[in-house]
């Protein structure tokens, strides 16, 4: 065999290794989130003069008003887990294709959302999927959320992500735990992430802990999920459906 033809079955072969490669990492970015809602998250600061008492009795005498009838989406109130709480979270979830979220801000305008607290609407569209959902239990009683926000490492994508997305579900289901997972993705910006879970039992960490998260099934998927990508912010709070 000659030098040249030697040199000629390198390059095919590295050529076919990287067609294959091109191929796959094509086929990955081909995979989306098949998204059925979109969100907005709105940061919020009661006004000095106000507390939770007072947005409590906003939060109810609003979901009665007659736009919230109307409409088809779901509205729920983020607290933090501390003993002095000021700040909070407003999420809107729309079902349907009306884009409501201008008509929201005009009607808590109205009802005088202004005078409990003060907000910044000048939020991202979000979309959003349902990734799991096992709770077991009535959607309007207090649940512990965790919200993470995440970037997608270099040259990973929700394709590749999705393997160990479905490990972890998996692994969930079979625990049993009440629990429901939540995956939104700005817009403009499929690099980033926003992973929400939500947990319906009180004990929730040590059912975790005890079920699972030593186990080597865990570990290979909290593996995989590094490699794709990276939560820089995690928060915990006391979550409640506005109905």
């Amino acid at each position: 065999m000659t030098n040249s033809f030697k040199y000629l079955l390198i390059i095919l072969f590295l050529n076919t290794c990287s067609s294959d490669f091109d191929n796959s990492f094509e086929a990955n970015s081909l995979i989306t989130p098949n998204f059925t809602f979109s969100n907005h998250l709105i940061d919020c600061n009661l006004k000095e003069n106000s507390n939770l008492l007072n947005l409590e009795s906003f939060l109810s005498n609003l979901v009665k008003d007659k736009f919230y009838k109307d409409n088809n989406f779901s509205l729920r109130a983020y607290f933090p887990k501390t003993d002095y709480v000021d700040k909070f979270i407003l999420d809107i979830q729309n079902h349907s294709y009306d884009d409501i979220f201008s008509s929201f801000i005009n009607d808590l305008s109205i009802q005088g959302f202004d005078e409990v607290a003060s907000c910044n609407f000048n939020t991202p569209k979000l979309d959003g999927l349902s990734l799991f959902d096992n709770n077991g239990k009535d959607e309007q009683l207090l649940i512990t959320t965790e919200i993470l926000s995440c970037s997608y490492n270099d040259g990973y994508n929700f394709g590749t992500f999705k393997l160990a997305v479905d490990r972890f579900l998996n692994e969930m289901s079979s625990l049993k735990i009440p629990y429901k997972a939540l995956y939104l993705q700005n817009q403009n910006s499929s690099d980033k992430f926003i992973w929400i879970n939500n947990f319906y039992s009180d004990d929730y960490s040590n059912e975790i802990t005890n079920l699972w998260i030593n186990t080597n099934e865990a570990k290979e998927i909290k593996d995989e999920f590094l490699e794709n990508a990276q939560c820089i912010k995690s928060d915990i709070y006391n979550s409640y459906a506005i109905n």
